[in-house]
């Protein structure tokens, strides 16, 4: 499933109650799911996801804005941010402001045809082994949120000032582009 071994395994358990009350922002902020069979859909991917905190790769991410919601989140594998974009209410029940540091469990896709996913600009320490990434951001799925917060410090205040420099160019230069945070459900 994993297409490497991360240098800092996520090692965040899922969290059933925090993963129902996000289907409810889900379906009822995005509006993409209105049938109950897409619900089951990303009901059974809940033991995919709960292996991406698990396995994935610990990278930073800072939020860029609280309205609309949006955090950066960071990959060293690309040398590069996405951008996504989540329900406000997130950033009102953690109390997540502008600048907050978080963390997100990632997982690699390889390519075949070295075609790279459309909303990521890659940077030049890129490692060209993947084609995409699947960012999670552990605080809002994981059982333990102290342990996810306590995660940011795996990362020297250098690491912060780059990733946060690179949300802000990304910010500038891509105005509106955002994947939806919990794209990997749908």
């Amino acid at each position: 499933m994993f297409a490497s071994r991360p240098d800092n395994r996520g090692g965040a358990k899922f969290s059933n109650k925090k993963y129902y009350a996000v289907r409810k922002l889900i379906f009822s902020k995005f509006g993409s799911f209105k049938k109950l069979g897409e619900k089951m859909r990303a009901d059974m991917r809940i033991q995919e996801v709960s292996a991406y905190l698990l396995e994935g790769d610990i990278q930073p991410a800072v939020v860029v804005s609280t309205d609309p919601f949006m955090i950066a989140a960071f990959s060293d594998e690309f040398d590069a941010v996405v951008m996504l974009d989540f329900p406000k209410e997130l950033a009102e029940q953690y109390n997540l402001s502008k600048g907050t540091r978080l963390v997100t469990s990632n997982v690699y896709l390889e390519s075949t045809d070295n075609h790279i996913a459309s909303d990521i600009f890659p940077g030049p320490g890129r490692s060209r082994n993947y084609a995409e990434f699947i960012p999670v951001v552990q605080l809002f799925l994981c059982s333990d949120d102290d342990k996810a917060m306590a995660c940011t410090t795996l990362f020297k205040e250098e690491h912060w000032r780059y990733v946060e420099s690179l949300a802000a160019e990304y910010a500038s230069a891509h105005p509106g582009l955002a994947r939806d945070g919990f794209f990997y459900f749908k």
